[in-house]
């Protein structure tokens, strides 16, 4: 028998008294969720319809799927359903997330589980304005925590929908969790990457000339392409130990706003293996006003010395 608290069986109860219009899309990782909660085909493909739910999905992503306990008939429909790509979707040269790597389960209040609601991703893209007398950039976001900070359009149609690609690619890296970011060369200019435990790389982002003249106008006369993508990894590598692997941060603890990380990582106190966002959020409510406006601040100025991260040997 089905568990009755369980949030697809609110979802499928919220089916039969609400209109198609008022239910929200579901993701491949529900999919995966209500296979492997024994629900049947019948019911997890009424919701797919319903909910008009579309998917990306590429051969490894079905095998993935078959092995996860998703059955035939459910990833014939999720097949019969390609998602549109838009503005929303990134080019193929940055942000573009593996879709072999299932999205990553992230936690959430007792109140998503009950009414279904999808719980707050780890990572997202956000509107960022740091003065008001220069435009309107975009910011990487770890549970409102700014991570990157864009300042060029780099393809997409503004710094936001490039912010917002990249947040899914990390949000889909964030599943298997383990890994490591690393900077990389890309022809005359630079890129983060990240390498999973299994040596696969994902590009993340990379580094454009409006980035790096950004930064230097910010104060850091030096900054080269190359330098700021491994400030950029040292970052993401920080924020992923402290919110994926549940572990401490090792890059920037040493400059100062670096030291509000140690602190952050104390304050969210999560398991290794365990990921979710309003953890993370209420750990970052929880510290005083000093070190918040140092992580504000953290990733808006390269540190004089940077303990780089580099791409481990073969």
């Amino acid at each position: 028998m089905k568990p009755s608290g369980s949030p697809a069986v609110a979802v499928l109860i919220l089916l039969l008294v609400l209109p198609p219009a008022s239910l929200a899309a579901i993701s491949v990782f529900d999919v995966i969720r209500l296979s492997q909660g024994r629900y049947s085909d019948e019911e997890i493909i009424r919701l797919i319809q319903t909910t008009d739910s579309r998917f990306v999905l590429s051969a490894k992503d079905t095998i993935r799927l078959r092995q996860a306990g998703v059955t035939e008939s459910v990833i014939r429909e999720m097949l019969a359903r390609p998602a549109p790509r838009g503005e929303s979707e990134p080019p193929a040269s940055e942000g573009a997330a593996n879709p072999s790597r299932p999205p990553a389960a992230t936690g959430g209040s007792g109140d998503d589980a009950r009414y279904g609601r999808r719980p707050e991703p780890l990572f997202a893209g956000s509107p960022y304005q740091e003065r008001s007398d220069r435009p309107a950039l975009a910011a990487v976001t770890l549970a409102g925590i700014e991570v990157l900070i864009v300042r060029d359009r780099a393809g997409f149609s503004s710094p936001l929908t490039r912010a917002r690609a990249v947040a899914r690619t990390l949000n889909s890296l964030a599943a298997p969790g383990s890994g490591h970011f690393a900077a990389r060369a890309a022809g005359q200019s630079s890129k983060v990457t990240f390498e999973g435990a299994d040596r696969s790389e994902t590009d993340i982002v990379t580094v454009t000339p409006a980035d790096v003249a950004a930064y230097r106008v910010a104060g850091r006369q030096d900054v080269s392409s190359r330098t700021l993508a491994s400030f950029w990894a040292a970052l993401m590598n920080d924020y992923w130990a402290i919110g994926v692997a549940g572990r401490p941060p090792r890059y920037l603890v040493g400059s100062r706003d670096g030291q509000a990380l140690e602190r952050l990582s104390r304050a969210v106190r999560l398991p290794a293996g365990t990921r979710d966002a309003a953890a993370v959020r209420a750990a970052l409510e929880s510290l005083g006003p000093t070190d918040r406006e140092r992580l504000r601040r953290l990733p808006t100025e390269v540190p004089d010395e940077l303990d780089l991260p580099v791409r481990r040997s073969p």
